[in-house]
């Protein structure tokens, strides 16, 4: 489904003339199976996306809750179909989604005395929807994605990165026109997310929830990933079950043969510091359990995986910018014992005619400016 499916105005107001809003209203009877008669703040479409205006979603509606600690819980109005307008079969199989099939939620931490929602988690989410709306691209519990610097513009929130699942006090639903889940949307930091990339985002999520109850963001607290218990929970699930995360990007991959007088060239791998911290991370929780792990950057790939045959510890040309790696179990612990996040060259026990050539990594702000560069 494009974002050309939400323009029809003629289609839009014929549907709901003919079923009212039958979606909405379900959302609705959902929502009041939780929080009874409360009325929500609900923030309206001006224009409608449909008419041209910018914002994709119809509305959100706001409830204070009470549960766990003191929050704002936002419910998104506009991925489902809310008036039957986005299918004209009307085909409600079993399993058929409401339009994109979720609705998003989100919950914010406020003051005991605070009247009033915050507005900023209303672009926030319109701005996710502008994403789903453009790309068609959905999600599904246990996606993640960053937001490019705190999910809060104008804070120092460390809250800058995204996970994704299933509300916890809100079930799938059935309406009129498909199945729909509430998908609440989970602020992370940047270590937080590194630690859920080597297991999965609802397990990590699972061993934090008893220091964040209901997944409530809270823009002031600290990141959890150091934490005993957190961190135990997170080694043990990665060893057992492994990662889910395929593919790591890099500000800096390259590859390049450098000659050596009377003996074979040397196949030099040039990465950015951040890369090898990420993949000293990811590469353990992939490789034993048979997964590969795809590191892309600056228009090249480079697939590391299990190997037990000849070609262990060869670097494979698979294309003008593409090359694989196959590592046996001893040269992976090699590879991890020996190289380091910090500039240098650097070459791996049991890995012959190979270097690595690790680049300090630049750090920039929400803005693009740089702030300085990642080492060890």
């Amino acid at each position: 489904m494009s974002s050309n499916d939400f323009h029809d105005t003629a289609a839009q107001d014929l549907a709901i003339a003919e079923h009212g809003t039958l979606g909405w209203d379900a959302m609705d009877q959902a929502l009041e199976k939780v929080y009874g008669k409360q009325q929500p703040a609900h923030f309206g479409t001006l224009i409608k996306f449909r008419m041209g205006g910018d914002d994709p979603l119809d509305g959100i509606s706001v409830y204070r809750s009470d549960q766990g600690q003191p929050h704002w819980h936002y419910v998104t109005y506009g991925f489902s179909d809310l008036y039957g307008d986005l299918d004209d079969s009307h085909d409600v199989a079993p399993d058929k989604p409401s339009g994109y099939g979720f609705e998003l939620t989100f919950r914010l931490a406020c003051a005991g005395d605070e009247q009033q929602p915050p507005n900023w988690p209303l672009h926030f989410l319109q701005n996710i929807a502008r994403y789903v709306f453009r790309t068609g691209n959905v999600f599904a519990p246990g996606h993640w994605m960053t937001a490019n610097g705190p999910i809060a513009a104008d804070t120092d929130t460390l809250l800058t990165e995204m996970g994704f699942v299933q509300d916890p006090e809100l079930p799938p639903i059935h309406t009129p026109f498909g199945d729909l889940m509430f998908l609440q949307l989970v602020g992370l930091t940047a270590d937080e997310l590194r630690e859920v990339r080597r297991w999965n985002v609802q397990g990590a999520l699972q061993a934090m929830e008893a220091h964040m109850p209901l997944w409530v963001a809270d823009l002031a607290r600290p990141s959890l990933h150091d934490l005993p218990d957190v961190q135990a929970a997170i080694n043990a699930g990665a060893a057992r079950d492994g990662s889910k995360t395929g593919v790591l990007y890099s500000d800096v991959l390259g590859f390049e043969s450098r000659k050596r007088l009377l003996r074979s060239p040397q196949s030099v791998v040039r990465l950015g510091s951040l890369a090898v911290r990420d993949l000293k991370a990811m590469l353990p929780a992939r490789l034993p359990h048979g997964r590969s792990l795809i590191l892309a950057g600056d228009g090249a790939t480079l697939e590391f995986v299990s190997s037990r045959d000849e070609r262990s510890g060869q670097l494979q040309t698979l294309g003008a910018y593409e090359f694989k790696l196959g590592l046996s179990d001893a040269q992976l612990q090699s590879w991890l014992q020996t190289l380091k996040a910090r500039e240098g060259e650097y070459t791996v026990p049991g890995l012959d005619g190979l270097v690595w050539q690790v680049k300090a990594s630049v750090i920039t702000d929400s803005e693009g400016r740089v702030t300085g560069k990642y080492e060890e």
